[in-house]
C-alpha cells in the first residue's frame, strides 16, 4: 500500500500530490478518517511523543 495526499477540490473530486499508476475509468479506493475516530487521540499522542521513546544511545535508526 502507498499513501499519497490529496488536496480535495470539492466534495467530489480530488487534486493527488503525485500521479498514481491507475488509468482513466480505473477504480480506485481510499480511506477517509472519521472526525470523531477514537484512536485519532491515541494516534496524536503517539506522534507527539514518538522520540521521546528513545535514549539518545539509541543510534541505530539516526541513518534511515
Amino acid at each position: 500500500m502507498k499513501i499519497v495526499a490529496a488536496k480535495v477540490l470539492d466534495p467530489t473530486h480530488l487534486e493527488l500530490s503525485q500521479p498514481i499508476p491507475a488509468q482513466p475509468g480505473e477504480s480506485i479506493q481510499i480511506s477517509i478518517p472519521d472526525e470523531g475516530d477514537e484512536d485519532s487521540l491515541w494516534r496524536e499522542a503517539a506522534k507527539n511523543h514518538f522520540l521521546e521513546a528513545y535514549d539518545d544511545t539509541d543510534n541505530i535508526y539516526d541513518e534511515l
